[in-house]
């Protein structure tokens, strides 16, 4: 059901403002409506701004010392703290971030200098042979010098200038060259060395021959590469680090939010005043949790009005609440809506089981989902989504008994039957009758849709909607049905007769149902409209919309499609690996070795393809075809002040 919600008015002494958003947080019930801007002169705004610079810090040290951490395992449950500790924890963790920090801006330099280094030693290499001290190539009041590197088949038209005194150095393929001239000649030289294949080069601002130069590079790479080892080693070693600051972190996070709240808050000298969204049910414990701070203040609860929107709050029973996660996937409905959850629920299940159905992969799933569930411990959409998975996966083991496959073996392989194992349905051997089984289910579906719609109108006072808009479907789809029966009946295995008598009754009611509807569906689709003539257009109109009910019903039809999928996927994965074991002496007993491992990784492969396949065309089937014929969305979520962690879970 979609609990009703409360607007809350609290009005307290000024003093007492931040304790009462800490109580508030720590019950976690209340959602705060904004109504007033940050007036302190923009000091609420400067915390927020400190306080996310923080955990800005302790996040990127976290990214740092995560990888040389103690590794927890997948199923380890999340980390429990108590909030007094992970305050505590966070001046130590501001040190150990300090310490990261400073580490990781260290080998940020060193990085960057031994990079700045490798390119000047390249540039460096044509310049080896070079035996002046490179901070002599210096320009004079009556000598120019140009440093550069040039083409090996210009050398001698520079050779031939005679304004120009050259020096040539390195192999012929990279020659470098100094050129020298008077100052008076700089700029014809300058001119020439524009018409050659000339490239300007200056030395690095370092002392000494190149050659020079270039072993000291080699040496400082030597001592920043050492370095840069043993930085490595602290920042591995402050990996015991990571439990206080994710306490810490955490712990900041909190109080970021405390601090969001107090903008949303308004308040002068004496009192403030506080709007929210409180959950019916949760009064008391909002009650309660500022009774624990003082007596001294003042609230207010009601209604929402008909121009506020409320968030939506969904409340089932614990074999109904995991499937809303199915519901927050899709969308919230409507604060004044219904809440489908109940009604999908056993669908989902149901259908789930159709698609996958096989009884090995099912025992695999819910276990897998069991053990999660126990081993982590996860919390909200996680642990609502494993449970999904649990019941899809025992829907899946009793489907698997009705066709008859384990691990994608049919029973009379395992029981030795010769096909003679009793079998409900069979997918693969009478693929038509499980068609129309699926079809079938489609129908049923699709009416338990529009009967959920009747509902809601009866309830609104709406009976011509009830009747005429639902109703009205509901006979054509049985009717349809009906009238068919007698032809499908030869599909199924095995087939039933019906006898000319009770076939010739069913079509009756069939075809009498069908004209029901349909006369309903003509006469009374546009009854909004008092021409005659647009009433009868809106009537056809309305009856074109059964075309869209055949695309509905046909989209059943992958509840077979991917059964049978899961089936031959698993006997194909059985038949490959049984032929590596038809081998002979020791080629047998390798065969046997190498099909049970890729026996094992190829069916996980295949549970969870086949998995993920039937969740999303289950949960489709639900959204469109079911939720399509009485579902009312556009609901948002409930997002009260509350403890909101990354890391860690706070114990009480």
């Amino acid at each position: 059901m979609i609990v009703s919600m409360k607007r809350l008015t609290l009005v307290g002494i000024r003093q007492e403002e931040t304790e009462i958003l800490r109580a508030l947080q720590k019950a976690g019930a209340v959602e705060l409506i904004s109504v007033t801007a940050d007036d302190d002169g923009g000091e609420g705004a400067k915390r927020l701004d400190e306080a996310a610079e923080r955990i800005s810090r302790f996040s990127e040290s976290l990214s740092a010392i995560r990888p040389y951490a103690k590794k927890q395992g997948f199923l380890a449950p999340a980390r429990e703290e108590k909030l007094e500790k992970m305050q505590l924890d966070v001046k130590e963790a501001e040190e150990a971030a300090e310490h990261i920090r400073a580490i990781l801006e260290e080998k940020k330099q060193i990085e960057a200098r031994l990079e700045k280094d490798k390119t000047t030693y390249a540039a460096l290499m044509p310049w080896t042979e070079m035996e002046q001290d490179m901070s002599s190539i210096v320009s004079t009041k009556f000598t120019q010098y140009f440093t550069g590197l040039v083409d090996p088949a210009a050398e001698a038209a520079i050779r031939e200038k005679e304004a120009i005194s050259s020096e040539f150095y390195g192999e012929p393929g990279a020659r470098a060259a100094i050129l020298a001239c008077l100052k008076e000649d700089a700029r014809l030289v300058t001119g020439f060395l524009k018409t050659i294949n000339w490239t300007d080069v200056a030395f690095p601002k370092m002392k000494g021959t190149p050659r020079e130069a270039m072993l000291f590079l080699e040496q400082d790479e030597i001592a920043g590469e050492k370095r840069l080892i043993e930085l490595q080693k602290e920042l591995e070693s402050c990996g015991v680090s990571l439990d206080v600051l994710e306490n810490a972190a955490d712990a900041l996070l909190i109080e970021r939010d405390n601090l969001a709240a107090d903008t949303q808050v308004e308040k002068d000298t004496s009192v403030f005043r506080l709007e929210g969204w409180v959950r019916s049910d949760e009064v008391d414990k909002v009650e309660k949790a500022l009774k624990s701070v003082t007596d001294a203040y003042y609230t207010e609860y009601r209604d929402p009005a008909e121009d506020e929107v409320p968030p939506t709050v969904l409340k089932n029973d614990a074999f109904n609440t995991p499937f809303e996660s199915l519901i927050n996937l899709y969308s919230l409905p409507d604060a004044r809506g219904i809440d489908a959850t109940p009604y999908m629920t056993p669908f989902y299940i149901f259908l789930f089981g159709i698609m996958l159905s096989d009884t090995g992969y099912g025992i695999v799933l819910s276990l897998g989902a069991w053990l999660f569930l126990k081993l982590k411990k996860p919390t909200g959409g996680l642990k609502g989504l494993a449970m999904v998975l649990f019941w899809g996966g025992r829907s899946t083991m009793v489907w698997g008994v009705l066709v008859g496959t384990f691990f994608g073996l049919d029973f009379d392989v395992i029981f030795g039957t010769a096909d003679k194992f009793p079998l409900l349905l069979d997918p693969t051997g009478n693929p038509v009758g499980m068609l129309l089984f699926c079809l079938l289910l489609g129908v049923i579906h699709i009416c338990c849709g529009h009967l959920i719609k009747m509902k809601m109108c009866f309830q609104d006072k709406d009976w011509q909607s009830a009747v005429f808009d639902n109703l009205s479907w509901v006979l054509v789809l049985v009717g349809l049905t009906l009238a068919a029966l007698p032809m499908a009946s030869g599909f199924f295995d095995p087939p039933f007769e019906l006898g000319w008598y009770n076939a010739l009754h069913l079509n009756t009611v069939g075809l009498v149902m069908i004209l029901a509807g349909s006369a309903m569906v003509l006469l009374f689709k546009g009854r909004d409209k008092k021409n005659p003539i647009s009433r009868l257009a809106s009537g056809f109109g309305g009856l074109y919309g059964a075309t869209s009910y055949l695309s509905d019903i046909l989209s059943y039809a992958r509840l077979l499609a991917l059964g049978i999928a899961t089936g031959y996927l698993a006997m194909v994965f059985n038949t490959l690996c049984s032929m590596l074991m038809g081998g002979s002496g020791v080629m047998k007993f390798v065969g046997f070795l190498i099909a049970v491992v890729l026996l094992v990784a190829l069916h996980i492969f295949s549970i969870a393809i086949n998995t993920l396949g039937t969740f999303v065309h289950c949960a489709r089937l639900q959204y469109v075809e079911f939720f399509g014929k009485f579902y009312e969305e556009g609901g948002r979520a409930f997002k009260p002040l509350q403890y909101k962690t990354k890391h860690v879970q706070i114990s009480k």
